[in-house]
């Protein structure tokens, strides 16, 4: 009797397991569309075996019923790291074609008015000057148009730095999401932990959610995952621990350096900058990944100037110009808004000091002391125009607070040996520790002196005729090349063609950084599209495993319903 009363248990395990697999099944179905759920199957096993006896061939038993063995999500681990690591390099392109996008505005390539429009005007200002050098009319056109184009070039100087500032607020906002995340993260690690403390059941939604965490986190900044026996997982951003099953190591932000308006991001714990930029990076090795570096990389660390950019003939030796340039390519080369304000200044520069050079001239002089001395090079100076402006010397673009040059007596010898004291104008150098002796955006302007009376061009000679070739020499320069966009290049550009380089060039930048975001949103696209043929609910499925389940389930309450027919019958029996 006990053993008939016992198969009434094998029907209670089958209802059991069954409902459990129907409830299972329309939680499914109710979460058909929602974002980052992963399908969740029953497993079923045999509860346990009664032993009746052994025969010849072996054991003698039956069955007790049936148990739900684990409740799962059907998740691949291996398309889960592919897609995060797909998902933080389209990222990081994305973001740096989005910086570029922004920066190219700025010169209106896109809009009407364009700076080689300027740099056009000032052309054509110098051809009528040379046409005319003692008109005042040109020479006032001159100044102008100088103006229009120094007062351009700042502008847009203004609004790179302004906006490599502004970069800072997303800076902020990403280094704080990613706090976030990894707190929710670290959270979820302890629900998991408890709710599966028991080993009696999956926290499959906790999972789903802490899945859906990481995806979010790894289009921010690269990641790897580490799941530990106890269910939680370990997650190391940049190499370095982010969340442990005790505490979450949180990222703060910084100014580069002291001074600095420009916010970098480091590891509040051991106070240790979150990403190495100066590395430079090879192909697979992942470096590109991330959104958060993509922007700081995109930004650069500091705003540059030209002196950034290494020329070979400012180092006295091979080996000292191979060591700027190294140094070069991992601080500046692949810092898009950064090497291009190294790059427009060294184009503003070189036309300011080309242009001053040619109508203040220098020669250098040698003291009785040995000393050498760059001075303005009077025999070949012009001077400027009309009775009280014989003024030799006058620059069309100054240095803001900073003269061209200085008085100073100095004594040398004449052609005959004899020592001669005179008063010469000795020409304030350049000197790249010295921002304010530079001839750089911000601190260039057009000579006041000049904008005052545009006589003082000199473009005239001493007996007041005009000075032909100096006006000659402005409008050549044009024509002449002028330097090469940056050291890893060879060909030398003229004005115009350095700056269509230097715009083509940038745009090209952005093109490939798009072609490669395009190209890995594709990829994401594909990867996740494998992943939800994994974890994907598909309704049809559900519906057909929701009646194989509910089948079961009235089979096994058919079974029951036997079961206790056949015992209430025995019982009538048996008392009769």
């Amino acid at each position: 009797m006990a053993g008939t009363m016992g198969r009434m248990y094998i029907g209670t395990s089958g209802l059991q397991a069954n409902q459990n697999a129907i409830n299972t099944t329309a939680h499914n179905l109710t979460n058909l569309n929602t974002e980052g759920y992963s399908r969740q199957q029953v497993l079923l096993k045999d509860l346990a075996y009664q032993k009746l006896g052994y025969t010849k061939t072996g054991i003698n038993q039956t069955g007790l019923g049936t148990k739900v063995d684990q409740t799962r999500t059907t998740r691949d681990h291996f398309l889960d790291n592919k897609y995060r690591l797909q998902n933080a390099r389209q990222t990081y392109y994305s973001s740096k074609a989005g910086v570029i996008s922004e920066v190219e505005e700025f010169f209106g390539e896109t809009q009407g008015s364009t700076f080689q429009d300027y740099m056009k005007n000032l052309w054509n200002a110098m051809q009528e000057v040379q046409k005319t050098p003692n008109g005042f009319v040109e020479r006032t056109a001159l100044v102008a148009t100088a103006g229009s184009f120094i007062d351009r070039a700042n502008e847009i100087y203004s609004q790179l730095v302004n906006y490599q500032k502004s970069l800072n607020d997303e800076i902020q906002d990403q280094a704080d999401e990613i706090n976030r995340l990894a707190k929710k993260i670290y959270d979820l690690n302890q629900q998991i932990m408890k709710y599966e403390a028991g080993d009696l059941e999956a926290a499959n939604d906790y999972r789903d959610a802490r899945n859906q965490a990481l995806d979010e986190l790894s289009s921010l900044i690269s990641i790897e995952i580490r799941e530990q026996p106890n269910g939680t997982v370990n997650v190391y951003a940049e190499e370095h621990l982010l969340v442990s099953d005790d505490r979450t190591f949180d990222i703060a932000t910084r100014p580069v350096e002291e001074g600095s308006d420009l916010l970098t991001v480091y590891w509040k714990a051991d106070d240790t900058d979150v990403f190495n930029l100066k590395r430079i990076s090879v192909a697979g090795d992942n470096s590109d990944a991330g959104s958060l570096k993509g922007l700081l990389s995109a930004r650069g660390d500091y705003t540059p100037d030209y002196t950034d950019i290494p020329l070979r003939e400012n180092f006295g030796t091979e080996a000292d110009y191979q060591s700027a340039l190294l140094n070069y390519n991992r601080t500046l080369s692949n810092r898009d808004v950064s090497a291009l304000i190294a790059q427009f200044d060294q184009l503003i520069h070189g036309m300011v000091t080309q242009i001053n050079d040619v109508l203040c001239p220098n020669t250098t002089v040698t003291d009785i002391n040995g000393n050498t001395y760059t001075i303005l090079d009077t025999e070949r100076a012009g001077k400027g125009f009309g009775d009280g402006n014989e003024v030799q010397g006058t620059e069309l673009f100054s240095r803001k607070g900073y003269e061209r040059y200085r008085e100073e007596t100095i004594t040398v010898l004449d052609e005959n040996g004899t020592p001669q004291t005179k008063t010469v104008m000795v020409y304030n150098e350049e000197d790249p520790n010295d921002y304010y002796s530079l001839y750089t955006l911000g601190q260039i302007t057009v000579n006041d002196v000049l904008v005052k009376n545009p006589a003082l061009l000199p473009l005239t000679k001493i007996n007041g005729e005009e000075y032909q070739n100096v006006a000659d020499d402005l409008l050549e320069l044009w024509n002449k090349d002028f330097a090469t966009l940056d050291p890893n290049t060879l060909v030398p550009n003229d004005y115009n063609n350095y700056y269509a380089t230097m715009v083509g060039d940038y745009a090209n930048k952005g093109y490939t950084y798009q072609g490669i975001a395009d190209k890995q949103a594709v990829m994401v696209n594909e990867v996740n599209n494998q992943r939800q043929e994994v974890v994907g609910v598909a309704s049809d499925e559900e519906l057909t495993n929701l009646i194989r389940y509910q089948h079961a389930y009235n089979a096994s309450s058919r079974y029951i319903t036997v079961v206790a027919e056949m015992i209430e019958h025995i019982i009538e029996k048996l008392g009769a």
